[in-house]
């Protein structure tokens, strides 16, 4: 072993393989880290990318939530609506059937009135006998009197007394 550190492995009888081999490991090197930083860089985008996709997915829950908690209360007012329809509705129903009875108890006792009073017309129009002209006439004075009185007995009226013939 003669050789001199300028001579490196050349005065060496291996020295060609060793330099080979050297050479050979720093390739080896080279490329390991060369794919251990494409590795880190795909991890690394590996990583950005599911950031990315979680936070969509959060953003997207969250606007679901907010979505459903819209429909929930759309959907309340929609119920609160129909039920106040409904109570509307059968309000209009129950006021529609009192009137429709009403109607109908004015018209029966409209009936029963009328049929009163032609049973009245019908005995007036009966032939009058003896005292009767006199008390019907009577009857109808003390009615036209009571009305004057009535009329005069109001503030500022001056109704007109017709001049009696008794």
């Amino acid at each position: 072993m003669t050789g001199t550190a300028d001579e490196g492995f050349g005065a060496l009888p291996f020295g060609e393989i060793a330099r080979a081999t050297v050479a050979a490991q720093e390739r080896s090197l080279e490329l390991a880290q060369a794919w251990a930083e494409a590795l880190r860089e795909l991890v690394a985008g590996q990583a950005e990318g599911g950031r990315a996709v979680l936070e969509a997915l959060s953003s997207t829950l969250t606007a679901t939530e907010r979505a459903l908690a819209s429909q929930e209360e759309a959907s309340r007012a929609l119920r609160q609506s129909l039920e106040a329809y409904r109570e509307v509705v059968e309000g209009a129903t129950a006021t529609q059937e009192r009137s429709a009875r009403l109607v109908q108890a004015a018209l029966e006792s409209f009936t029963g009135t009328t049929q009163a009073q032609l049973e009245l017309a019908r005995a007036m129009l009966a032939p009058l006998g003896g005292a009767q002209p006199e008390a019907f006439g009577k009857l109808v004075q003390s009615w036209n009197d009571a009305v004057l009185r009535l009329l005069e007995a109001a503030p500022g009226a001056q109704p007109r007394r017709p001049a009696r013939g008794d």
